[in-house]
C-alpha cells in the first residue's frame, strides 16, 4: 500500500505548529514518531491534505525531574528513551515497564510518548486497507450509522489499546495541551472521551506537548501486566496496571488499579482499589478485587481475541499485578 499524496508541512516551533494545526483544522495530522499515523494513512483511514511533522520542534524530547513536582516528559520524547531512563527506572519503575512492552525496539526508538498517548482506538473490522472496508456498509467510526461488533449497538466499540495510558492514569499524571492563543493542564484520565469514534478530549488545533507524574509517596509500588497473542509487536488485548502504597510488606495505605484495552478509554477500578487499600492484603482480597475488575470490564469481539477471553484474563492479569508488587516490595532493604 502507498500513502496518499498530502502536503508535508515542517514547523519550527510549537506555536507554529499550532497555527497551522489552526489553519488547516480537520484537513490536516500532526506527525511525531509516526509508527501508527502512517500506518493509519497507508490504509486509507485518514486522508489529510497536509501532515504536520513535530520533528523539527525543539525542546519538545526531554525527562525531568525534581523532589517537589515530580516527573516532566516531554511529548516527542522516544518510549526507548521513557523505558532506559535511569530517573524513571529508580522512581517509577511501573512506567518504565510499560515502556518496554511497546512493539519491539524499532518502534520503541522510533515511537513517542505523546504519540503512544494520542493512538486512535481499535477494531478488526475498521483498521483494514480501504478496498476491505468497501465490501461492507460504513461503521460510526468512518461516519456510519452501526458497528460491525455490536449488532444493534447504538455508538462505537472500537478499543483504545495504548500501552503508556493505564500505568500513566494510576499514576495520577496529567497532561499539557497547547493551541494559539493559550494552554491547558488536564488530568490524563479526563483526556479519553470513552467515546470509540472520537476517543480524546483534544479541542480544534490543540498539540499535547508534556506529560506531567506528581512524586510518589514513599514505599509505593507498582506492576503493568499485559496480554497479547506474541511476545513482541502486538498491542495489547487486555492490560492492567496496579499502584500499592505499602505499610509494612503487606498492609495498603491506597491502592490505584487501571485496565486498559477493554474499552474505548482506559478503566479505573475503584470497586477493587476498596477492597485492596486500608488493611492487608490476603488472597481473599486479591480475588475479590480481581473479581471487581471482571465485572468493570466489557470488551466486545473487534479484536484477535475472543471478549470472553479477554475479559477473564482481567482477573489473572490483576493477580499478577499484585503478586509482583508484593514481591517488588519484599525485595527491598528494610
Amino acid at each position: 500500500m502507498r500513502l496518499p499524496k498530502f502536503d508535508y508541512l515542517r514547523p519550527g516551533t510549537v506555536e507554529e505548529a499550532c497555527a497551522l494545526l489552526a489553519e488547516h483544522k480537520s484537513e490536516s495530522k500532526v506527525l511525531s514518531g509516526g509508527t501508527a499515523l502512517l500506518v493509519y494513512l497507508e490504509q486509507r483511514l485518514f486522508t489529510p491534505k497536509y501532515v504536520i511533522s513535530l520533528k523539527s520542534v525543539p525542546g519538545l524530547s526531554y525527562i525531568d525531574y525534581d523532589e517537589q513536582d515530580g516527573l516532566k516528559i516531554g511529548a516527542l520524547t522516544p518510549i526507548n528513551g521513557l523505558a532506559t531512563s535511569p530517573v524513571v527506572r529508580e522512581r517509577y519503575p511501573v512506567l518504565s515497564q510499560a515502556a518496554e512492552e511497546i512493539g519491539v525496539p524499532a518502534i520503541r526508538y522510533m515511537g513517542t510518548v505523546g504519540g503512544n498517548l494520542c493512538l486512535d482506538t481499535r477494531c478488526i473490522y475498521y483498521n483494514r486497507s480501504s478496498f476491505w472496508r468497501q465490501v461492507r456498509p460504513a461503521c460510526f467510526k468512518c461516519g456510519g450509522k452501526l458497528c460491525h461488533a455490536v449488532k444493534g449497538g447504538e455508538g462505537c466499540y472500537s478499543v483504545y489499546q495504548g500501552d503508556l495510558a493505564p500505568a500513566l492514569v494510576a499514576l495520577g499524571a496529567r497532561i499539557k495541551l497547547v493551541k494559539v492563543g493559550g494552554e491547558r493542564l488536564l488530568s490524563l484520565n479526563e483526556f479519553f472521551s470513552g467515546r470509540g469514534e472520537a476517543p480524546l478530549a483534544l479541542e480544534p488545533g490543540e498539540i499535547l506537548t508534556e506529560v506531567q507524574v506528581p512524586p510518589l509517596p514513599q514505599n509505593s509500588i507498582g506492576s503493568y501486566q499485559k496480554l497479547r497473542v506474541r511476545e513482541a509487536i502486538d498491542f495489547p488485548l487486555a492490560g492492567v496496571a496496579v499502584i500499592l502504597n505499602l505499610d509494612g510488606g503487606r498492609v495498603c495505605r491506597e491502592a490505584r488499579v487501571v485496565l486498559g484495552a477493554v474499552g474505548p478509554a482506559p478503566i479505573e477500578v475503584a470497586g477493587a482499589e476498596r477492597v485492596l487499600q486500608g488493611g492487608e492484603i490476603t488472597t481473599k482480597g486479591v480475588g475479590e478485587a480481581a473479581e471487581e475488575a471482571f465485572k468493570k470490564a466489557h470488551p466486545v469481539n473487534n479484536l484477535s481475541l475472543r471478549a470472553p477471553y479477554r475479559r477473564r484474563m482481567v482477573r489473572v492479569l490483576l493477580k499478577r499485578a499484585v503478586d509482583q508488587c508484593l514481591k517488588l516490595a519484599e525485595a527491598q532493604p528494610s
